[in-house]
Order: structure tokens, then C-alpha cells, then sequence
């Protein structure tokens, strides 16, 4: 390991923790920062790898750094100016309006500032990924990562809850209107629901990979494993997660409650049904998550009012489901093209039938994924996402590994979160949670092609099993013989 890849390494780790402080790097400025340092990143970590570059472990990411790369092409050409005769052949409408004009030069973004920006933030994604894939080749780093966002989903969840218990009406970073939910560092308390899902998704991967998988064998045993837990990192690691229940409960978000509750609930189903030497102590955590955090934490911290809004939520008091409605309809008039990746804002107001206030994102990424980029670009991108939901079943099912299986457990569940909740917000649109999301698909290829002394040690037992039964059935043969 050279400097020049070690200082990399914490500059990655370093990122995860920053990306949400800024306003969730949901700023120009602040994605600025993000999209210069990263860019900064890889053209070091290349430099220090030059002589022995990791071919074959992109080789295995193509899977991820395919349809991301591709996806960036596309909106290159989605805001590259073309003649209108050209256009004409590829988006006969688009070349129709600017015929219009009277226009002899156009291109398939309505706006191309907008789609040359979301251009730049695509590139920069994927140059995380890259280093994603570059860096973490470790059990080891893949432990750090964890330990990493658990860290920033702490902090994150300790200043958004004192905010909000102090009564404060200004965010002390940046001086912007607190209200009665907790927001952490971030501009809406949706986002800051959604990056908590998340954290506290790979935090339960994190304390699944540190139970015990043998059993006590008696009362003593048992009870000194007790003790011992309550001196360990594992019971830090509770109490952090208990704190992000607490100011995931505090934002009042209903979906990120919701959604969360559930995929506790499916990832302990997957868990118990499919995970290989299951712990003993799975059942207990996960019973714990879903009484103690839910029952007595959100009792204590309001989650009676979390149930209210959902209780109050009706098709007369929202206009998001309106703005999905009418969405529909770009999504009709340019199912391939798009009208280019970040134009929906002014797209939109072409196809309002009434005035429902002022509408930036759809509140459905995957609706404004493919208005803006066309139905084919969305099913490229979705690819990636069910290749890792594989992988991620197929470690929980098959690896030895306590670190990988835990962390494939996090993974799954934090991307079925993230699938459900796009379905409702427009989370991906934020860098902080688009980056930590790209994480635990570049995670969920890496507990399937890290290779462990544990795996490698279990197959050894294993086949020595096999050959041992073997030689015995061929003995006893030889005698009856």
C-alpha cells in the first residue's frame, strides 16, 4: 500500500462523513466542492496505482461502472447542439419546435445549463464508484466503511434532535428556519430521513456481524457472553443506532418511518429463513429493534404524531400524487429522448392543468428519471440495483464470513428502503444520499468478491469431511468384499 493510496483511503471515509454537513450537499456550491474533490481523488489514487492498476477488480464492477458510465453518455449527447435535420431523425418532436423557432441548431435538452449540470454530477458519482471499487478490498475496509456512516448517521442524529429539543428556531451551521422536525444538516427532513435509513440499515448489518454464532452451551457461558456485550463496541453500537431511531422518529417523516419499520421486518424474515449458521442473539436483535425502538424510544419521542400524519393523509390535502399524474404525460410525449436530465423544473409548468404551487421534482425519482432521460435510460439504471439485491441474497445464503454476510444484510435492506422511497420523494437528487446509496451497491459487490480466511478455511473442513467419508465408505466396501 503506497502514501499516496492510504491518504485516498481516508479521504474517501473523510467524504462520507462530510457530504451530508454541508445542507446534504444539496447546494451548487457544496456539490461543487464534492465534484472537485473527488475528481481530485481519482486522478491521485490512479497516479499511485499506475504500475499495477486494478483491471481485474473493475473487470468484476462492470456490472455497476457500465450502466453508470453509459448513463453519463447519454446525457452528454442529451446536451450536445445538433442540427435540427439531424435532431429531426432522432426526436422528430424536439426538431419540430425548434423548426418552430425557425431555429437551424438544437439539442434533445429543453435545458442544457440544467442537463450540463446533472452531467457533471453523473461523472462525479461515478468517479466515486470507481474509487469505491479501488479501495475498498478489505474486510478490514469494509468494516471502516460501516463504522464510518454509523459515525456520521450519530452525529447527524445527535444535532438534528438537539435542534429540535432546544427549541431552537435557526440551524446553528448555516443559520436556516428550524421548525418543530428534526433536520440535521440537511435542507429537508425527508432527505434526512431517508440518509438515516440508511445508516441505521448498514448499522444493523454492522451489529449482526459481531454476534456470536456459536451456541453458549450452558448458563455461564451465557451469561459471561452477556456481561461482555455490555462492555463491547456492540452495545455502542446499539445505543448509536437507538439515537438514530430517535431523530428518524423526530423528523415526523412518514414514508422513513414507515419504510424503515418494514425493512426490519423483511430483512429479519430473510435472515432467519435463509441466513447460513444463523446467529443465536438474531432473533433477540431483532425482536429488540422492533419493541424496544418502536414501543417504548418512539413513545418517549413522539412517534404518536408520526402515526397522525399518516392517519391525516389524503388524496385532498396532497398535490404530490397531481404532480406524479402529470408527469405522466412528458413521460407519453418522450418516451426515449427525454427532455434532458434536470429540465423537469422547466418542463412541468407546460403540463400543470391547474396551479398546484411551484413543483422542481416530481416527488417520484423514478418518474423523473425517465421524463427526463427517456424509459430506456431508467431501465439501464435500474439494472445495477437487482444485480446487488442478488448478490446480496446470494452471500446471506452462502458466505461464511460474519462481516459480509452482515454487511450484504444491511445492504439488502437499504436498498429495498431507498426502492421504496423514491417511489414517493426525490431523495436521489440529493448528493449525500445518491453517494451513500452508489455505496451500497459498490458493497453489495464486494462481500460477494472479497475472498476471507474463514471461507477459505470452512471449504478446507469441509472437503476433508467429504474426503474423510470417502475413504471410510471405501474401506468398509473393501471388507465386504
Amino acid at each position: 500500500m503506497t502514501h499516496s493510496e492510504r491518504w485516498c483511503w481516508y479521504s474517501l471515509l473523510l467524504m462520507l462523513i462530510w457530504l451530508p454537513i454541508p445542507l446534504g450537499s444539496h447546494r451548487m456550491w457544496s456539490w461543487s466542492i464534492f465534484e472537485i474533490w473527488i475528481s481530485c481523488q481519482t486522478v491521485l489514487l490512479s497516479v499511485s496505482l499506475w504500475h499495477r492498476f486494478p483491471w481485474q477488480k473493475i473487470r468484476k464492477f462492470v456490472w455497476l461502472l457500465a450502466p453508470l458510465s453509459l448513463f453519463q453518455c447519454w446525457v452528454a449527447i442529451q446536451a450536445i447542439p445538433l442540427p435540427v435535420e439531424m435532431l429531426g431523425v432522432i426526436a422528430p418532436d424536439v426538431a419540430q419546435i425548434y423548426r418552430q423557432v425557425g431555429a437551424d441548431v438544437g439539442s434533445l435538452s429543453y435545458d442544457r445549463y440544467a442537463t450540463l449540470t446533472g452531467l457533471m454530477k453523473g461523472i462525479a458519482y461515478t468517479l466515486f464508484a470507481l474509487n469505491a471499487v479501488m479501495l475498498i478490498h478489505s474486510v478490514k475496509r469494509v468494516k471502516a466503511v460501516l463504522y464510518a456512516l454509523l459515525i456520521s448517521g450519530t452525529f447527524q442524529s445527535f444535532y438534528g434532535g438537539l435542534t429540535v429539543l432546544l427549541n431552537n428556531h435557526q440551524s446553528w451551521l448555516f443559520g436556516l428556519p428550524q421548525g418543530h422536525r428534526a433536520t440535521g444538516t440537511f435542507v429537508y427532513f425527508n432527505h434526512f430521513a431517508n440518509y438515516l435509513v440508511m445508516c441505521l440499515c448498514l448499522g444493523i448489518g454492522l451489529i449482526v456481524s459481531q454476534l456470536h454464532q456459536t451456541e453458549s452451551g450452558s448458563w455461564h457461558v451465557r451469561i459471561r457472553r452477556w456481561f461482555s456485550a455490555l462492555m463491547s463496541a456492540k452495545m455502542m453500537i446499539r445505543l448509536c443506532l437507538i439515537v438514530m431511531v430517535i431523530a428518524l422518529i423526530m423528523t415526523r417523516s412518514r414514508m422513513g418511518n414507515a419504510v424503515f419499520f418494514s425493512v426490519i421486518a423483511c430483512g429479519g424474515v430473510i435472515a432467519l429463513c435463509f441466513y447460513k449458521r444463523r446467529p443465536r442473539a438474531l432473533t433477540a436483535l431483532i425482536i429488540s429493534m422492533m419493541i424496544i425502538d418502536t414501543f417504548l424510544v418512539g413513545t418517549l419521542f413522539g412517534i404518536d404524531k408520526v402515526k397522525q400524519r399518516i392517519e391525516a393523509t389524503s388524496i385532498e390535502t396532497e398535490t404530490r400524487d397531481q404532480a406524479v399524474q402529470w408527469s405522466l404525460d412528458i413521460i407519453r410525449d418522450y418516451p426515449l429522448t427525454g427532455t434532458g436530465l434536470g429540465s423537469f423544473y422547466s418542463t412541468f409548468p407546460h403540463y400543470t392543468h391547474y396551479n398546484i404551487g411551484y413543483y422542481n421534482y416530481a416527488h417520484n425519482d423514478y418518474v423523473q428519471f425517465a421524463a427526463e432521460a427517456g424509459i430506456p435510460a431508467v431501465v439501464l439504471l435500474s439494472l445495477p440495483i437487482l444485480v446487488a439485491l442478488w448478490f446480496c441474497f446470494n452471500v446471506i445464503r452462502t458466505r461464511h464470513s460474519k462481516t459480509l454476510k452482515g454487511t450484504a444484510l444491511g445492504c439488502l435492506m437499504g436498498i429495498l428502503a431507498m426502492i421504496a422511497q423514491i417511489s414517493v420523494d426525490f431523495h436521489l437528487q440529493a448528493p449525500a444520499n445518491a453517494v451513500t446509496f452508489i455505496l451500497m451497491l459498490v458493497l453489495s459487490g464486494c462481500v460477494r468478491q472479497i475472498q476471507v480466511r474463514s471461507d477459505n478455511h470452512q471449504l478446507s473442513v469441509e472437503k476433508l469431511s467429504v474426503d474423510k467419508f470417502s475413504v471410510e465408505k471405501l474401506s468398509v466396501e473393501k471388507l465386504t468384499v
